[in-house]
This record gives structure tokens, C-alpha cells and sequence, in this order.
């Protein structure tokens, strides 16, 4: 139905989410439609009548611009919490419903019901401030003074793989690219030396603060602002500071 529905209406582009489900439905559609497929996208640019496309090669490491052969309709998946939201923006789009003509028999696949995360559990791609921790924290004793910390900044805690491969924290807490991008206003990083799959996750937030006892810590490379010190001495002191200026102490 959907490559009926594009065939049809000969949108220049369509956009799909660089989801489990959208890299499966993404080559299925270009293939029927024979239309050029670009995925994973972290830009998308149109300029005389030519697509471009940013693509990132070697693990994150390099950014690779290609254009797309001249066709009538495109399509492209996007890579969650790339682009910045243009609130300003004065496009006159509308929702138009389609009635699909497949009836559950018919369907292969169907949509039985939304499940929630787990009580307690976090959706830390929708939270505005992000404090991660890494291997620094040397010992899962020392993560509830770190999630004190911030909740006191208004946000929620995240990690990177290790922490998860540990058992410290569940999946839904892991930033990276095996993990959940983010774009918070606020990203502290403590303990997290910086390997570019957790970097992948998170290079694209507002303010990034790192925090590492090691003056090399690839982090620093994208980092605004670094912290060459114990993470140890930093939590506390900070913690005490946020509750002052709040009036909680």
C-alpha cells in the first residue's frame, strides 16, 4: 500500500525513521519504487534540483557527502535526534488520512498494542539533561550518589556500554551507537573515556561536560568544556552547590 500511496502522490522525498523497522521497510519500498535509497542520514540538502545526503563512514569517525541520482521521488531514513527543531519554521504541511485497503487477513504484519517501558524505567532520548557514566565509576556502589546527582540537575542517568555489560544499569539507560542516540540541552560526562561508539550517541547535545582523571581522554575531543579531575570530587561538591542555588538545602 505504502508504494502505492508514494507512487501515486510523487512526494519528492520521503523520510523514514533509521529504525529496526524502517532500515527492513526503507530498500523493500526503493526497490519496488525504483527510487534511490540513501540510509542512515544525519543531513539531508537540496540545491538546483540535486539531493545530498551526510552519511558517517569508520564508525562516526568521517562524514561523507554523496548525491543521489536525478529521479522523480527519493528516499531516505533519518538517524533519531540529528536535526535541530525549527519551531520558526512557516511550512503549510497537513495530515492527511489514507484508508487502507489491507484487511488484518490480508496484512502480514499488524499493530496489536503499545507497551510501555517497565515501571521506573526512563526514556532518556526525551530527557533535556543527561549526566553518563562510564568505567570511572569503578563500582556499582557508587552509581545512586551519581543518579542523585541528576535527578538535582532535572534530569536522568544514562551510561555507556560497559556499565550495561556489567548489569549496573538496564539497556534503556546506554548511549551509543549499540544504544540510544541523544540530544539533550545538557550532557555531563563522568568517568566515560570516549569511544566513538558512545560518542556516536551523543555528540550531536547542546552542552557537553566532561569529567576524566586521563588529560587524553578521547571525550575531551567533543567535549565544550573539560574536567581533568576524580569524578569523586566533582559529584559531591556539585550535587551540594545544585541544592543550594535551589534553595533544597
Amino acid at each position: 500500500m505504502l508504494a502505492h500511496l508514494i507512487g501515486e502522490q510523487k512526494p519528492l522525498l520521503t523520510l523514514i525513521g533509521h529504525t529496526s523497522f524502517g532500515v527492513e521497510l526503507a530498500p523493500s519500498l526503493a526497490v519496488s519504487l525504483g527510487s534511490p535509497l540513501a540510509t542512515d542520514c544525519i543531513d539531508i540538502g537540496y540545491e538546483n534540483e540535486t539531493i545530498t545526503v551526510t552519511r558517517q563512514m569508520y564508525g562516526g569517525k568521517v562524514n561523507a557527502t554523496a548525491t543521489l541520482r536525478k529521479a522523480q521521488s527519493y528516499i531516505a531514513t533519518v538517524r533519531q535526534a540529528t536535526f535541530q527543531v525549527k519551531t520558526e519554521a512557516s511550512l503549510n504541511g497537513q495530515v492527511v488520512e489514507v484508508p487502507s485497503p489491507l484487511s488484518e487477513e490480508v496484512a502480514r504484519k499488524r499493530f496489536v498494542h503499545y507497551v510501555p517501558p517497565p515501571p521506573g524505567g526512563v526514556d532518556i532520548t526525551a530527557a533535556p539533561v543527561l549526566v553518563g557514566v562510564g568505567r570511572g565509576i569503578k563500582d556499582v556502589s557508587n552509581i545512586p550518589a551519581v543518579e542523585e546527582l541528576a535527578k538535582t540537575l532535572g534530569g536522568a542517568l544514562a551510561c555507556s556500554r560497559p556499565i550495561v555489560d556489567k548489569g549496573w544499569l538496564p539497556t534503556d539507560r546506554q548511549v551509543g551507537s549499540s544504544g540510544k542516540t541523544v540530544k539533550p540541552k545538557f550532557y555531563l560526562a563522568l568517568g566515560i573515556s570516549g569511544a566513538f561508539q558512545h560518542v556516536l550517541g551523543m555528540k550531536a547535545s547542546d552542552l557537553i561536560i566532561a569529567v576524566n582523571k586521563d588529560p587524553k581522554a578521547p571525550i575531551f575531543g567533543v567535549a565544550d568544556y573539560a574536567v581533568v579531575e576524580d569524578l569523586f570530587k566533582i559529584v559531591g561538591p556539585l550535587k551540594n552547590k545544585m541544592q543550594e542555588l535551589k534553595g533544597q538545602k
